[in-house]
């Protein structure tokens, strides 16, 4: 039994748009991170484990960053490729290719 795939080239735009913002968002919890301070918090000890924690999860949220920015450039990339495909087959089955 053969499937179809079925791609909203919106969906895919608005998939790469949404993970460019997801890593950017990613990219600014280091900074706010930073500016919790045991005022903030309330205590000293759980300061200090969110800021372990915060020191110890940036090489990994990099990571994430760069997968997550690739992603969306695949997303955005395939919606583009898909749209220009649309377009010619289009064109061509209405005739708009042709020159005259």
């Amino acid at each position: 039994m053969s499937e179809r795939l079925r791609v909203s080239t919106d969906d895919l735009h608005a998939a790469g748009t949404g993970l460019r913002t997801v890593a950017t968002e990613f990219e600014g919890l280091d900074k706010l991170m930073d500016t919790f301070d045991r005022r903030t918090v309330g205590h000293n000890l759980l300061q200090e484990r969110l800021q372990d924690f915060s020191d110890g999860w940036n090489d990994n949220r990099e990571k994430m960053i760069e997968e997550i920015k690739g992603l969306g450039e695949v997303a955005k990339t395939a919606g583009e490729a898909y749209t220009e495909i649309d377009t010619q087959l289009y064109n061509a089955l209405v005739g708009k290719d042709k020159k005259k």
